[in-house]
């Protein structure tokens, strides 16, 4: 996780800092993130072998739905710079386990070559980001999927039209009153474009509703011209 900025973008370490001091109690807010993630698992379509990379585990949520809806990976490797967040994320995907991997690490730089995933997934990292940042986490994320590979990311998202604007305002609202209780970006307005412009093709986009609205994007790395 990482985030330069000011208090809506705040430093690498800062960020990184406070999801590390909340991980004992983060999967409090899981109930409103399970159709989502199951939703992305879905998506991700990840066949039996494929090689998993999980941007920003977390405690392992989305990894743990990606494993669920295949069973038979051929390896996952989740990421996360939040050491107490991998802690809970090795106990919910049973590390040891000979199938899964956790690496403490920025995800702008993970120590994997180019190419190592078949599948890329990035949860509910992007929202927190300021655009630049966040355009250098799907450059690794691109960079890290073999040609014609898949991302699916789910973000804090929020409805279309007037609904999200009014949704989005409220947040920034909160931001300003709870500095304690919200940090980064606040919901996005829509996350497929910004997936598009990080040279990866959108093939799908769901919103999903509830108390905490999320958009769930796949998109794949394009096939390389010889």
């Amino acid at each position: 996780m990482a985030a330069p900025g000011d208090r809506r973008h705040p430093p690498a370490q800062t960020l990184v800092e406070y999801f590390d001091h909340r991980a004992g109690g983060y999967d409090r807010q899981l109930w409103m993130e399970r159709w989502a993630l199951a939703t992305a698992a879905r998506l991700a379509r990840p066949a039996a072998g494929a090689r998993v990379v999980d941007l920003a585990t977390g405690t392992g949520a989305l990894a743990a739905a990606i494993l669920d809806r295949q069973p038979r990976i051929g390896g996952l490797v989740a990421v996360d710079a939040a050491p107490h967040m991998l802690e809970r994320a090795a106990r919910r995907l049973g590390v040891p386990n000979p199938r899964v991997r956790l690496v403490t690490a920025d995800v702008r730089g993970v120590p994997l070559p180019d190419g190592a995933a078949d599948l890329v997934s990035v949860g509910y990292l992007l929202h927190l980001l300021s655009p630049p940042v966040r355009g250098e986490v799907l450059a690794e994320a691109r960079r890290l999927l073999r040609p014609g590979g898949r991302l699916v990311c789910v973000v804090h998202g929020s409805p279309p039209g007037r609904g999200g604007a009014a949704y989005r305002a409220v947040w920034r609202v909160l931001a300003r009153t709870r500095p304690d209780a919200i940090v980064g970006e606040g919901p996005m307005a829509d996350l497929a474009p910004v997936v598009a412009r990080g040279g990866l093709v959108v093939e799908a986009s769901r919103r999903i509703p509830g108390p905490y609205w999320s958009q769930v994007v796949s998109a794949r790395r394009p096939a390389d011209h010889r």
